[in-house]
């Protein structure tokens, strides 16, 4: 893998499996990664395997980075509404 060791500073990278923890490393690079990483987990997963990350119900990714991203991959406004709705309600109840 070609990510930058700080993006996964809570594990060993070499444990990392790339099939296995797929939604790891896509998560993390579309939350904390930079251009380069991105480059890397575009060669490496396919646009459907980002947006099923992006859309997927217990997706640690924040309201401004689903927003961002919905919007980069082209993912129709209403769906990401209801993405970000029911994170917004989420991040009410957790207060």
């Amino acid at each position: 893998m070609k990510f930058r060791q700080a993006l996964f500073w809570d594990t060993n990278i070499k444990n990392i499996d790339p099939v296995l923890h797929k939604r790891y490393i896509i998560e993390r690079v579309l939350k904390l990664g930079d251009l380069d990483d991105y480059r890397a987990m575009r060669n490496m997963y396919s646009t459907e395997d980002v947006k099923n990350v992006i859309l997927e119900e217990r997706s640690d990714l924040d309201p401004r980075s689903i927003n961002f991203w919905c919007r980069n991959f082209g993912i129709k406004e209403s769906i990401c509404e209801k993405k970000l709705s029911a994170k917004t309600q989420e991040l009410f109840w957790k207060r």
